[in-house]
């Protein structure tokens, strides 16, 4: 039984290990999504502000093509902002999943350690009883 509890243990120990690799993986994508729309927010709001700055000196010639530049770096950043609370919504879903796999392992370890505690109780008492069996033996004692 006791090498049961073992292996029931080492499977536990291992899906969490897994849990917690595929949250440090979707955790690690979240933040390049992250990085990468807050970088198109920067350029969206350049292009912006350059844009404004040339119509109001009126010296532009293609400041609609910079306006249309400065409207996809906005979408672009929209897009990656829906694509990062995706996958923030992912990443909580494996968080929860890391934590249950933790909860089974710690379970596991329960029982493996009342386990051992049961044998070793069930060791000395068998001990006990031998040598209380073996007092009773001796030639005098009664």
């Amino acid at each position: 039984m006791k090498k049961g509890l073992q292996r029931v243990l080492q499977i536990r120990q291992l899906l969490e290990e897994l849990a917690g690799l595929d949250l440090q993986t979707r955790t690690a994508e979240l933040r390049h999504l992250e990085r990468r729309a807050e970088e198109h927010r920067r350029l969206a709001a350049e292009a912006r502000k350059e844009v404004a700055a040339r119509l109001l000196d009126e010296t532009a010639g293609d400041s609609w093509l910079e306006m249309a530049d400065a409207e996809i770096f906005a979408w672009k950043k929209k897009t990656l902002d829906a694509a990062a609370q995706k996958l923030s919504e992912e990443v909580a879903v494996f968080r929860e999943r890391r934590m249950i796999r933790r909860t089974e392992r710690q379970q596991a370890e329960f029982l493996v350690s009342e386990a051992a505690k049961a044998e070793e109780q069930e060791r000395r008492r068998l001990e006990q009883q031998h040598l209380d069996d073996w007092y009773q033996n001796l030639p005098g004692s009664r």
